[in-house]
C-alpha cells in the first residue's frame, strides 16, 4: 500500500462524513489517501488557534469514510502532513484498516421499534469542544443533545437519542446493561444561553417524567446553570435527580485532551 496525495475532488469522490461546524473553523487544505482504497485523509488549519491538525478516515460497508484517527494543535502544515502519512501506514501496518474498520456504522441508523435517533458526533468534535468549550454555545439544541449523548457512550452507557418531536423531560435515554441489574437514566438537554438559567419548571417537568417512566435516575445537562429555586428543588430528590452544568461539561470534555479515551 503506498500513501499519495490527492486533489480536493478526488477526496470529496469518496464520499468523506464531514461535519459542517468543523469544516467552518477549520477549512481542509491538503488531501491524502491510500492506493488500496481503504483510507484517506485531510490536513486542516484551525483558524481560531492558528494551528494544523489532521483527520484520517476509513472505508465502511456503507461506502462512507467516517473519521478513525486524527491528532491537533501542530505548528506547520508540512509536520501535519507528514504525522498523518505516519498515522495512516501505521493503522495499515497494524492490520486494523482489513480488521475492524469496515463494520456497518450505526450512527445514522433508526430503529423503529423504540423510536429513536443516534449521535453523529465524532471524536474530532469532542476534542474541538475540549480545547473551545466556549463554542458549545453555536451549536444547535439537537447537536447539543447528540454531543451529549456521544459523551455519556464514551462513559460506557448505551444511549438512545430520541426524536425531537417528543415530549419534553427525556432527550436521551441512557442504559447500564450488565449480567446483574440494568441501570436507567432519563436526560433532558438545555441548551441556553449563558445568562439565561435553568428554572424551577424545568426541574418539575423532568422530576414528573421521571416518576411516570420510573428511571432509576434522570439528569439535567445545561451549557448554562441553573437557579436557586431549581436547585432547592432538585436537592429534595438529590438521589433520583443530578443537575449538571456549563462546569460540569466542561469536567467531562477535559477527559479528551491527548485523546485520552478511558472515561471511566
Amino acid at each position: 500500500m503506498a500513501i499519495i496525495p490527492i486533489s480536493k475532488e478526488q477526496f470529496d469522490e469518496r464520499n468523506p462524513a464531514r461535519n459542517e461546524f468543523v469544516t467552518m473553523i477549520a477549512p481542509e487544505k491538503s488531501w491524502f489517501a491510500d492506493t488500496d482504497r481503504n483510507m484517506i485523509g485531510a490536513v486542516l488549519f484551525d483558524r481560531s488557534d492558528k494551528d494544523w491538525n489532521y483527520v484520517i478516515l476509513a472505508l465502511h460497508e456503507d461506502a462512507a469514510y467516517r473519521w478513525i484517527a486524527g491528532d491537533s494543535c501542530i505548528g506547520k502544515q508540512d509536520e501535519a502532513e507528514a504525522r498523518l502519512v505516519s498515522s495512516m501506514r501505521q493503522i495499515d501496518e497494524s492490520g486494523k484498516a482489513t480488521e475492524t474498520l469496515f463494520e456497518a456504522d450505526e450512527t445514522n441508523l433508526e430503529t423503529e421499534e423504540c423510536d429513536v435517533l443516534f449521535t453523529d458526533i465524532n471524536e474530532e468534535l469532542k476534542i474541538y469542544f475540549q480545547k473551545h468549550p466556549e463554542r458549545l454555545y453555536d451549536l444547535s439544541p439537537r447537536k447539543f443533545e447528540e454531543l451529549i449523548a456521544s459523551i455519556l457512550q464514551d462513559f460506557g452507557f448505551d444511549v438512545e437519542l430520541t426524536q425531537a418531536t417528543r415530549d419534553g423531560g427525556r432527550d436521551i435515554i441512557a442504559y447500564i446493561r450488565n449480567a446483574v441489574c440494568e441501570y436507567l437514566t432519563f436526560v433532558e438537554c438545555k441548551k441556553y444561553a449563558a445568562h439565561r438559567k435553568v428554572g424551577v419548571g424545568v426541574v418539575r417537568e423532568v422530576s414528573g417524567v421521571h416518576y411516570l417512566k420510573k428511571a432509576s435516575k434522570s439528569m439535567i445537562v445545561t451549557t448554562s446553570f441553573f437557579s436557586k429555586d431549581a436547585k432547592k428543588e432538585a436537592a429534595a430528590i438529590e438521589h433520583q435527580l443530578e443537575l449538571k452544568d456549563y462546569y460540569n461539561i466542561k469536567e467531562w470534555l477535559a477527559r479528551y485532551a491527548g485523546q485520552d479515551r478511558t472515561m471511566r
